[in-house]
């Protein structure tokens, strides 16, 4: 068996073999790796027959980052304890206005500081910490086409080779998250975008004060295993009304 650590460096999971435990079968034969392994016991027909065994190591997306302690752990920090996740005001779909209606206690929609941004979210209750989680945007599954065509879209992959299209430009269909608008600079940002579990989460990375605006980038980790087509759907997000 395999036990891998996780750590950060330089945007990317670096994942450090801690210990390989040698087989007490000298005739059990298996890649590291594989998650197919078979034995000479198995042989049929003068074959192998394989066996399929449970991969253990997780998916990249099944991470959470800890801003406190700069590393990446599963379900709980070893420091800091379990991540902290800020639920929507639960709306039935199609219900008239519903992404506004979605918005969480203490958050509210208004126009933006942004020039030319048009609406933003705020945060008007108490200070918002670091560490804290919003999510998952909510919208329609759209082409690829559509979602370039989108100011509202992000890109999900799947197992590292297929993307999908999630676009919040139907007001009915998605959640408060589609106004969220994108930061200028690494000095106003105060949200990660990030892929997680199937779907696009915000992570605190800043305080977000009284009074506020909610100002979002992604993560360098998200974005590496997307195609070129997310550079035109970033692009058109952060010149969108």
């Amino acid at each position: 068996m395999s036990f891998i650590s996780v750590e950060h460096l330089d945007g990317d999971f670096l994942k450090t073999h801690l210990k390989q435990e040698e087989s007490e079968n000298a005739d059990f034969l298996c890649t590291l790796n594989s998650v197919n392994c078979f034995t000479p016991d198995d042989q049929m027909d003068g074959g192998f027959q394989m066996k399929q065994l449970k991969k253990e190591e997780p998916e990249d997306d099944e991470y959470l980052y800890c801003e406190g302690c700069r590393s990446f752990f599963i379900n709980k920090c070893e420091v800091h304890g379990p991540a902290l996740f800020i639920a929507d005001t639960p709306v039935p779909l199609g219900v008239h206005d519903r992404a506004r209606k979605t918005l969480p206690p203490g958050l509210t929609v208004q126009e933006s500081g942004i020039g030319d941004a048009g609406l933003g979210v705020f945060n008007m209750g108490e200070t918002v910490p670091v560490g804290v989680h919003f999510g998952p945007c909510q919208g329609d599954l759209v082409d690829c086409e559509e979602a370039m065509n989108s100011g509202y879209s992000w890109v999900i992959y799947r197992d590292g080779q297929c993307e999908q299209y999630i676009d919040g430009r139907k007001e009915v269909h998605a959640n408060w998250m589609r106004f969220v608008n994108c930061s200028c600079d690494n000095e106003e940002q105060n949200l990660v975008a990030f892929q997680y579990n199937g779907g696009i989460f915000y992570r605190c990375c800043r305080p977000i004060r009284p009074g506020q605006e909610l100002l979002v980038w992604y993560a360098e980790e998200y974005a590496k295993n997307l195609s070129i087509a997310f550079g035109y759907i970033w692009k058109k997000k952060c010149t969108a009304n």
